[in-house]
């Protein structure tokens, strides 16, 4: 899989910009704020149907304009997809693929998958269990529709058992939302369990290749035994706090080097070197249950690297189209430079 074309109009700092990229490393050079990840975050709108910086489309909106428009055409093993999204200010996103109009976001999944990484990536590692549940829920969605559509349900029901608890004190109406927020969280958790177990061997053996097999990398999802009882259990609980406290959306993901948690004992290159090891797992991960090789997408990483990681990484995408973001010129790929929404080979 790689991304043939790329097409934006009013988006962010961009007016109009197009890039023919090449099948493998493209760098979009240029000083910050240029509109070098304005560019990332349109490709990875075409993938998941967001931006990953906001939720809000009227966001990505070009300042004084009423609409944008991304445009993104893909050559896959069975041929090619074009997708093209529009976002406007007060209106609706609509989604067209091959041109055809699609009423759901869960169509668009899996039509092109992208791993992203930036430095803001650490939050998978250091920060709160929000940022690592997203990013399992990000990976899944991509490659499974019964997973994204099982994640929606479980939202609209969380939702909406936490309006009755911030209403109501009647524990007993509470059993209307619980038995249909167990059966769309045991989909979810278990297929959270399955993509973890999957996912971990090939985190070993890319962090084994990262550090020189000097540290051992593991990956445990942390949920409830079972739902079903500890919701029940938690009922008081929630009615005194006016939130549902236990399912998939509070649970987390373990990570440990050397049998040490990584989240609070590990250094700043530790944590950076995890991360880096989970995103390039997840493109054979892709690979191996797609048949398609995903997007890499990498936001200023190059700067986070030495010299020697900086090889080791180009190394381990050599098979793969990346789009790079850096404020300096690398080795190799195809150059683009990036000044104030211009772009030029």
């Amino acid at each position: 899989m790689r991304i043939a074309e790329l097409t934006v109009d009013n988006f962010r700092n961009h007016t109009h910009t197009t890039l023919q990229l090449d099948p493998g490393v493209n760098v979009l050079v240029g000083p910050n704020g240029q509109g070098k990840t304005n560019l990332l975050e349109a490709i990875y709108l075409s993938c998941v149907g967001r931006g990953w910086r906001t939720s809000r489309d009227n966001e990505m909106v070009q300042f004084g304009k009423d609409n944008a428009l991304v445009q993104v055409t893909a050559v896959k093993k069975f041929g090619a997809v074009d997708i093209a999204i529009q976002l406007g200010t007060g209106l609706k996103k609509s989604i067209a693929i091959n041109r055809v109009p699609i009423a759901k976001v869960a169509e668009l999944m899996g039509q092109i998958n992208c791993i992203f990484f930036s430095p803001d990536e650490l939050k998978l590692v250091k920060e709160a269990p929000a940022d690592r549940r997203r990013f399992i829920n990000i990976d899944l969605s991509q490659i499974d529709k019964t997973y994204f559509y099982a994640l929606a349900r479980y939202n609209k029901i969380l939702q909406q058992r936490n309006a009755y608890l911030k209403d109501n004190s009647d524990p007993r109406e509470l059993a209307i939302w619980d038995g249909q927020l167990v059966k769309q969280g045991k989909i979810i958790i278990a297929k959270r369990q399955e993509f973890i177990q999957k996912l971990t061997p090939y985190v070993e053996a890319k962090h084994k290749e990262l550090t020189g097999g000097q540290e051992k990398i593991s990956l445990t999802y942390e949920t409830c035994a079972d739902l079903e009882k500890e919701l029940l259990a938690a009922r008081e609980r929630d009615l005194r706090l006016r939130t549902t406290t236990v399912g998939p959306h509070r649970d987390d993901l373990a990570i440990t080097i050397n049998g040490q948690d990584v989240r609070v004992f590990g250094s700043q290159g530790q944590q950076r070197t995890v991360a880096l090891s989970i995103k390039l797992a997840e493109l054979d991960l892709f690979t191996k249950l797609t048949g398609e090789r995903p997007i890499l997408l990498l936001d200023d990483v190059f700067s986070e690297l030495d010299s020697s990681r900086r090889t080791r990484l180009l190394i381990a995408i050599a098979n793969t189209q990346a789009i790079i973001t850096a404020t300096d010129v690398p080795t190799s790929g195809k150059i683009f430079t990036v000044i104030n929404g211009t772009v030029k080979e």
